[in-house]
């Protein structure tokens, strides 16, 4: 066999067996009903759901994060139901024998998208997102925020003009208004680096007695930090 040919092999071989990398909390459906989470002992975790027409599916998710639908981990669950630790938007909370927490999250990340069914995985505290509001500038507020997770800032190294992320570090934070008791989208801004700041100028018509952030969590690593909410009364 040839050198050239080796290379090759060696090559697909790597494809074949190295794992996907998340890119964050792992989305695993939309529209999903009735999910279900459990992790064997080598630590593949498999979700069920129910689609809407009623069809039971199922993905199990690697140690490495490559996710792997219609099928289902053998081995036994491992965890157990926790509310140790408190997380937005929650289905489901398992914790193992190491202490790591497994959840189940949903919510609809993108304006007009379905509800998205996450998956993550993470030691100690779940990702933090505070905000606040700010009077009075242009004659409306400004919401601001910070993104961490483990103290530790969440921001990109790469951006559109139009501040999407063009790497998997990278966060969009969305942020919603609420008028007469209903939540409605105003936009998604952009984390600062190095800070994990963000600040949105409220606009006429985007003002609302309450406001609220969601972001989906970073991935660092084989962490797969839960997304994170927060919350703030007008200023106004």
């Amino acid at each position: 066999m040839s050198r050239r040919t080796l290379t090759l092999l060696l090559a697909l071989l790597g494809t074949l067996v190295l794992p996907v990398s998340a890119q964050a909390s792992i989305k695993i459906a939309g529209s999903a009903h009735d999910p279900s989470l459990r992790v064997n002992a080598r630590g593949f975790a498999t979700i069920s759901w129910t689609t809407d027409g009623g069809a039971r599916r199922s993905a199990v998710v690697a140690p490495g994060g490559r996710t792997t639908y219609g099928k289902r981990a053998s081995g036994r669950d491992i965890t157990k139901p926790n509310d140790e630790v408190s997380i937005p938007m929650l289905v489901e909370l398992r914790r193992g024998p190491s202490g790591r927490y497994y959840a189940l999250q949903s919510w609809r990340r993108l304006k007009g998208g379905p509800v998205e069914l996450r998956f993550s995985r993470w030691f100690n505290a779940p990702t933090k997102l505070p905000i606040h509001a700010v009077c009075c500038k242009w004659n409306s507020e400004m919401v601001k925020g910070r993104a961490t997770f483990h103290g530790k800032p969440i921001y990109g190294y790469s951006a559109t003009p139009a501040g999407v992320p063009e790497d998997k570090y990278g966060r969009n934070v969305y942020i919603d208004f609420k008028e007469r008791g209903t939540w409605h989208r105003a936009m998604g801004i952009l984390t600062h680096r190095p800070t994990g700041r963000f600040s949105l100028w409220i606009r006429k018509y985007w003002r609302g007695s309450e406001y609220r952030a969601r972001m989906i969590g970073p991935n660092w690593g084989r962490t797969f930090a839960p997304d994170a909410q927060g919350w703030t009364k007008s200023a106004l």
